[in-house]
């Protein structure tokens, strides 16, 4: 197998990974909507804080869920598109056991290293 192959074999390894985290994602956002539809109304006070933490808990699982969602979207577009891997701020190829490791990553090493320098802003 040449290094080409095994380039092609990992990024699919990743690729199948993002469809993976994205039907569970999908699965726990119906799991979501039937919680929402099923819950039921505490009886005291006591029961109604407890629900309330949880309610707002689960919201905010929901929306990070919702939020990655969207970015394994992006990632799966550029899949599609034959841009996935390539650093969004330099162009070059972002090391493939970064990719691996980090599926959603979306800058090079160096470029996430330049931007999360101190007194480095990100809107300069």
């Amino acid at each position: 197998m040449n290094s080409a192959e095994v380039l092609s074999s990992d990024l699919d390894l990743v690729r199948r990974s993002l469809l993976v985290q994205k039907s569970e994602i999908l699965n726990k956002h119906m799991e979501f909507k039937n919680l929402q539809h099923s819950s039921a109304k505490a009886t005291d006070e006591a029961d109604a804080v407890v629900q309330d933490l949880q309610d707002n808990l689960n919201i905010q699982l929901h929306e990070r869920d919702q939020f990655s969602l969207l970015l394994i979207d992006k990632a799966l577009s550029k899949f599609a598109d034959g841009t996935y891997g390539l650093c969004e701020c330099c162009a070059d190829v972002i090391d493939v056991r970064r990719l691996k490791a980090r599926p959603l990553a979306t800058l090079c090493i160096a470029c996430m290293e330049d931007q999360e320098a101190p007194g480095k802003h990100l809107f300069q």
